[in-house]
C-alpha cells in the first residue's frame, strides 16, 4: 500500500523532540563499537534484513533498537518518567570459535570472541544524558540456511528520562521592578516642604519607598489619607481624592521619611538607585 502525501516530498532533516532520542543513542553505540572492535563490519541494523548479505570476510555487528519500558511518574506537575531502553547487537560471524574447527591462533576470530569484544566495548559505556550501558542477555539465533554464518544477539540496557515537551510559559514580560529597603538602615526624614497638586490632581515627590507621610493644607489642617488623598508609597505619588479637602492646583506641605530603593527597567544594563 503506497502512502499519498499532500505535497511533493522535498526531503528534510528529522528534528527529535529531545536531544536524547533513539537515533542519537544508536549512533553513539555504533561509533563506540567501531572504535573498540576491529576486524569486522560495524553498522546499523539493515532496513530490509531479509535482503542483507554478509560480505565481510570475518563477520559483522549490527546495532538495533529493541524497545523501551517506562517507569512510574516522578513529578506531579509534569510528565517525567524513567525510560529503560534496550538495544541489540546482532553478531554474524563465519566461524563459531577458535576452539571449533581451527587453531587457537587462527587468522580470524570466531563468534565467541566477537561476542566478548562487543560486551566489553559497551559495558559501562555512558552516553551524555543516560546512565551507563549494561548487558542484559545474549543468545544464539540461528545458523543461516547456507550454513556459512553463525548468528548471535547480545542485548544491552540503559536508562534515561522521558520528559513531556515543554511549552513557553505565558507569563507577562518584565517591564519594571522596584526593590525597597525595609530594615530602616537607609531611612532619611525630610521636613515639610511645599508641593502643588498638578492639573490632574497629583504630586510627584522626588523620592519613593515612603513612610510617615504627613500632608498639611494651607490653613494648617492635616489631610487624611484615604479621605482627602491617596498615596502610592512605592513611587512617591500623592493623588487628591474627589470630595476631599485637597484639589488640583492647591499647594500643601508634605513631610515624609524615605528609604533606598533600586529600580530595574527592561533593557537597562544595570539597575539605577
Amino acid at each position: 500500500m503506497a502512502a499519498t502525501l499532500d505535497s511533493p516530498w522535498a526531503g528534510t532533516n528529522f528534528t527529535p523532540p529531545t536531544a536524547i532520542d533513539i537515533a542519537t543513542i544508536e549512533t553513539a553505540i555504533v561509533a563506540q563499537l567501531a572504535a573498540q572492535v576491529g576486524g569486522i563490519e560495524i553498522a546499523h541494523y539493515p532496513d530490509r534484513p531479509e535482503s542483507y548479505r554478509l560480505t565481510h570476510r570475518v563477520g559483522a555487528a549490527l546495532v538495533q533498537y529493541l524497545g523501551a519500558k517506562y517507569g512510574a511518574m516522578l513529578d506531579t506537575a509534569a510528565i517525567i518518567q524513567e525510560r529503560t531502553m534496550e538495544f541489540g547487537v546482532t553478531v554474524m560471524v563465519r566461524d563459531l570459535g577458535w576452539s571449533y574447527g581451527g587453531e587457537p591462533g587462527g587468522p580470524s576470530p570466531g563468534a565467541y570472541a566477537i561476542l566478548e569484544a562487543v560486551r566489553a566495548a559497551l559495558t559501562g559505556f555512558r552516553i551524555p544524558g543516560c546512565r551507563k550501558i549494561y548487558p542484559r542477555s545474549e543468545r544464539f539465533v540461528e545458523r543461516d540456511k547456507q550454513g556459512g554464518v553463525w548468528i548471535y544477539q547480545i542485548s544491552f540496557g540503559l536508562s534515561t528520562v522521558a520528559v513531556e515537551p515543554s511549552a513557553t510559559d505565558n507569563f507577562p514580560l518584565f517591564v519594571r521592578g522596584v526593590a525597597m529597603e525595609e530594615g530602616g538602615q537607609s531611612q532619611v526624614t525630610l521636613a515639610p516642604a511645599p508641593f502643588t497638586f498638578s492639573a490632574g490632581g497629583t504630586i510627584q515627590l522626588p523620592n519613593g519607598n515612603l513612610t510617615a507621610v504627613v500632608v498639611t493644607a494651607a490653613g494648617g489642617a492635616v489631610l487624611v489619607p484615604g479621605t482627602d488623598y491617596s498615596l502610592d508609597a512605592v513611587n512617591g505619588i500623592i493623588t487628591a481624592l474627589a470630595g476631599g479637602a485637597a484639589s488640583a492646583g492647591e499647594t500643601v506641605q508634605v513631610g515624609y521619611t524615605y528609604a533606598d530603593q533600586v529600580i530595574a527597567t527592561a533593557g537597562e544594563s544595570s539597575p539605577s538607585d
